[in-house]
């Protein structure tokens, strides 16, 4: 057996022990939820006093059948500057309910395809819609994103700056005079899924919440032998929480998750686990009727099946005025590059990196790998190359990264 072999069957043991010793937190209690709430602000390096106020200027309002898009230029922290759509239903009388729709890895970030094309369902329907891209996502790229490094060595994360961001476009929407403030839902796949997984547990705005595409467990998504984006990787997280507990702090409130029979990144097994811990969950809160789940056909993304689904579901959840538009065929493209809300995007605008530094006060050596961040307990000169997936220092530093502290790995012999 090979030296880089045993060396994985270590950390595959070290993951399963924090595992077996991982806290019985239940969300069901006060004192539980709030203890949950307070894990996961530490593994993601969130902080109430971080999360910033965001301004925003107009740009172009582009019209469509129903309603308008309005294209956003922003600031959140000094520096850093963002790109949203705001969709914006005709007729609008009265304070309406807002959906944040939070993109994935979709290519474009709110340009994507669906995106648009579940936006624009959404919007047809009554609902105000809001799609800003994410932190080095969409128009924002050039910030960085999938490789950043900074944000670990400051102790915070990449997933934390987003969320703490997403926190103050909620924050936002709520100071518009057209948001009906009782009635705002955050929704999102994959990517998206995951930041609705964690703006379930520390956004208490939120009426409504549906993740889709990703609600699994921590553990398989720290397990998986490949180079993973670096906004999936939560320092500690592994022995301390599970999404499930994280999903149900949002108990008893209105809950849709689901996911792709056929989705190669998370299997349907353990999407059926995370149903029936969340079940028990809103069994507890006396909410049963307030929590649902479905696994349908399709692979990972969203399809026209699943925008029907959602849509359905918000107009019920809202109680939505409009009518659903005609799925039977998918959407064309609403925006192309003219979406963009910056011509070129600035020069002067901080790149994740750096603004990971001057929110934290913390600097670092520049050109850092993950490995230099978090070591593994390994003799790297020893260490074979095992899949084509992702180089082997890169994978068992994710490992380190992930598995809680207190449990240490032993040594490996020859």
């Amino acid at each position: 057996m090979s030296y880089t072999h045993k060396c994985f069957a270590e950390y595959e043991r070290r993951l399963f022990r924090a595992m077996a010793s991982i806290p019985e937190r239940v969300p069901w209690t006060d004192s539980g939820s709030a203890e949950i709430q307070d894990v996961l602000r530490g593994c993601l390096g969130v902080h109430a006093n971080w999360t910033p106020t965001i301004r925003t200027d107009c740009v172009q309002i582009t019209r469509h059948d129903g309603f308008t898009i309005e294209h956003l230029q922003s600031h959140s922290w000094p520096g850093v500057r963002g790109a949203a759509h705001f969709y914006v239903p005709c007729g609008a009388d009265g304070p309406r309910p807002l959906v944040l729709l939070c993109c994935g890895h979709g290519r474009g970030g709110k340009l994507n395809l669906g995106y648009q094309a579940m936006a624009r369902a959404i919007a047809r329907q009554g609902a105000l819609v809001l799609v800003p891209d994410n932190i080095g996502q969409g128009e924002r790229t050039p910030m960085g994103h999938a490789n950043v490094v900074a944000p670990f060595a400051c102790g915070t994360s990449l997933q934390g700056l987003i969320v703490m961001e997403t926190l103050g476009w909620v924050a936002w929407g709520r100071d518009d005079e057209r948001v009906d403030t009782t009635r705002l839902a955050a929704v999102g796949n994959s990517g998206g899924g995951h930041l609705t997984t964690y703006l379930s547990a520390l956004c208490p705005n939120l009426a409504v919440v549906s993740s889709s595409g990703r609600p699994t467990t921590n553990e398989f998504v720290a397990r998986k032998e490949k180079r993973l984006c670096h906004c999936s990787i939560v320092p500690g997280i592994v022995g301390e929480l599970e999404m499930w507990q994280i999903l149900g702090c949002f108990a008893p409130k209105p809950m849709f998750i689901f996911q792709g029979l056929g989705d190669s990144l998370f299997p349907p097994d353990l999407f059926h686990l995370t149903v029936r811990k969340l079940r028990t969950v809103y069994g507890h809160m006396a909410a049963p009727d307030c929590f649902r789940a479905a696994i349908v056909p399709g692979e990972h993304s969203w399809d026209v099946g699943r925008r029907v689904l959602l849509a359905d579901y918000l107009k019920g959840a809202l109680d939505l005025p409009g009518e659903q538009e005609d799925h039977s065929v998918e959407a064309e493209s609403l925006l192309a590059v003219d979406g963009r809300c910056f011509d070129v995007w600035p020069d002067s605008a901080l790149d994740t990196d750096r603004l990971a530094c001057q929110l934290t006060g913390v600097q670092v050596e520049p050109d850092q790998r993950l490995w230099d961040i978090y070591p593994p307990a390994v003799d790297a000169a020893r260490l074979e190359q095992m899949t084509e997936r992702g180089e082997t220092l890169q994978i068992l530093a994710q490992f380190e990264m992930f598995v809680k502290s207190d449990s240490v790995i032993t040594e490996t012999g020859d």
